[in-house]
């Protein structure tokens, strides 16, 4: 009965405008939002879903008859935003930071909060509705909690046309026969990063509703948090690096597939018709009455002589047509190979608006298919790749701050907080890349002198500068020890080396009966001869390239060249003259 009353009072006072209710969050006078924006988020958002009723809610006459029924969709904007969350975005995701503490801290909040998998699906909601936001806060007893939110529920109160600095994020449920709506707002007061929550209470789920005590619901939440020490907001705003043609002074992103709704559209109109292709293409029969006989039963009831719930006979009135013909088959030749064909010309389309390249998507009587081979790093899909990731990439080094602000403030981080540029975001680029194809770009490289080898370790298997060192120390002390049990003199023949000279060089010539050439050849170009044997012996590298190779870079002929290759892999020793003193080559 109280509740009664209560409820009757407010609303009285509501009808008097003395108590205001908010049919939605940007309605509120702080959100700066517009409207159309949010439209547009909604639009992305049903289609994404699969159900878009200003377009697949058909209501139209056919033969005199009212038809209402339902098209049938591709839902392609579900398989686009997923392939491209797929794309940029995996568990094998690598973050390093220079600072060994604060790593650990970050690296077992993010496991302990499923980060990856989390991340993963919100991306794909992301791409699909223009953006998502991950929150970063404490639970109240020393744990640093990371969440997300989607795009509809994040609403901008303060921002330039690139960044969102104060926000407002919504969180709606039921509870007790009532809707309620939680208000973050995330805003600074004068330098102070300050957190305000609001609870709204409604008795339908599409208004906001009437503020009401956050005590109502949550003991534990402080209405108001300020966070002095904070030198950015606890969440972060991350958006498809798509320029907002919609709204050119928007900080809100746009759907990947913004700009192609006319072809999805189209594609959506083509798969219901090639659909209804096989349903109106069925067998069909004309029989005459007459054919239709019936016999009584003993019962008095009859039957039949064909099965009437066969749908491929259709009855007409009469015997026999001009051409003598009782029975006619009037089945239309179904055109699905045409369908199939215009289909995957749109495709073509739709993956060129989206920016993929051309058969990324292809349609078959199987259904819609996603490339699965490895994507070229001159395509249009993996440029795409490169350019979203960047954002993505910023966003999850702005989280790593705020984890390490967040920790510090609960005091389960005593460490320092890093700045930006410290932290490291490794993707697997395996499904944008050939893994081999790169090793081998950069091992060809190196081999022929085009690269250092520190530059080839770290580009060959994305490494950093500390890691590429040591590998690249573990090699050469491997090739010290490798070297002296070598025999070189079956390629090389009898090659003779003096003390250094003057420049450092080593003086030799070749001997053991063959035409005198005086060369000169240092330690650096010895071990690239040997590299260049050593790869042909593997199979790594063509022989006619290691002969133009050795031609070109060394100071021998064609024949010469042709001797060292000969027997390429039986290993070899350089022999020096007993008078000179013996040199280690490397």
């Amino acid at each position: 009965m109280i509740n009664q009353i209560i409820a009757g009072v407010k609303g009285v006072m509501r009808r008097m405008g003395l108590l205001k209710t908010l049919k939605e969050v940007k309605d509120h006078k702080k959100v700066n939002a517009n409207d159309e924006d949010y439209k547009y988020i909604d639009m992305w958002k049903r289609l994404y879903q699969g159900h878009y009723a200003e377009w697949h809610n058909l209501d139209y006459e056919h033969n005199g008859n009212r038809v209402n029924r339902r098209q049938l969709s591709m839902n392609l904007p579900k398989v686009t935003a997923k392939y491209m969350s797929k794309l940029l975005f995996n568990e094998k995701v690598k973050i390093n930071i220079d600072n060994e503490e604060a790593e650990e801290f970050v690296l077992n909040v993010l496991k302990t909060n499923g980060f990856t998998k989390n991340m993963e699906r919100y991306i794909e909601y992301g791409e699909a509705m223009g953006g998502f936001v991950i929150k970063v806060y404490h639970d109240g007893n020393q744990n640093v909690k990371v969440s997300f939110a989607t795009a509809d529920c994040m609403y901008p109160l303060s921002n330039d046309s690139e960044n969102v600095d104060e926000c407002v994020i919504a969180n709606s449920f039921h509870k007790n026969n009532k809707y309620y709506t939680l208000l973050e707002w995330n805003e600074w007061q004068g330098d102070v990063y300050t957190v305000t929550t609001e609870l709204y209470q409604s008795d339908t789920p599409n208004e906001l509703g009437t503020k009401v005590s956050l005590k109502l619901l949550f003991n534990d939440i402080e209405p108001v948090v300020p966070l002095p020490k904070f030198t950015r907001p606890s969440f972060i705003y991350i958006k498809p690096n798509i320029a907002n043609n919609k709204n050119l002074t928007s900080p809100l992103g746009i759907s990947v597939y913004a700009n192609a709704l006319d072809t999805l559209k189209t594609l959506d109109l083509m798969f219901d018709s090639y659909y209804q292709e096989f349903k109106l293409g069925k067998k069909k029969v004309l029989v005459p009455s007459s054919f239709v006989k019936t016999a009584v039963n003993l019962d008095g009831s009859t039957t039949q002589y064909f099965d009437s719930t066969d749908e491929a006979f259709f009855l007409y009135q009469g015997d026999q047509d001009a051409d003598g013909k009782s029975v006619k088959d009037i089945s239309v030749e179904i055109r699905s190979t045409e369908f199939i064909e215009s289909i995957n010309a749109m495709l073509r389309i739709y993956a060129m608006q989206v920016g993929l390249s051309a058969g990324t998507f292809t349609f078959d009587e199987n259904g819609l298919k996603t490339a699965t081979e490895v994507v070229s790093e001159k395509s249009e899909t993996y440029q795409t790749k490169n350019s979203h990731s960047q954002l993505i990439e910023q966003g999850i080094k702005e989280m790593i701050v705020s984890i390490l602000e967040v920790g510090k403030f609960i005091e389960a981080y005593s460490g320092d907080v890093v700045e930006l540029d410290t932290i490291t975001v490794d993707f697997d680029d395996s499904i944008a890349q050939d893994e081999d194809t790169t090793i081998n770009r950069y091992t060809t490289a190196k081999n022929q002198g085009m690269i250092p080898l520190k530059i080839a370790l770290q580009r060959a298997w994305n490494i950093t500068d500390a890691e590429a060192e040591e590998w690249k120390e573990e090699i050469e002390k491997d090739a010290r020890a490798e070297i002296p049990g070598n025999d070189l003199s079956g390629l090389l023949g009898d090659i003779e080396l003096p003390d250094e000279n003057a420049n450092g060089t080593l003086e030799a010539s070749a001997v053991a009966g063959e035409t005198i050439q005086e060369v000169s050849l240092n330690g650096a170009q010895i071990t690239s001869l040997v590299n260049i044997v050593q790869s042909v012996a593997k199979g790594e590298l063509p022989y006619n390239s290691a002969l133009e190779m050795i031609v070109a870079a060394f100071p021998f002929d064609e024949e010469k060249a042709k001797k060292i290759l000969a027997d390429a892999g039986n290993g070899f020793t350089i022999k020096e003259k007993e008078k000179t003193s013996k040199k280690e080559v490397d």
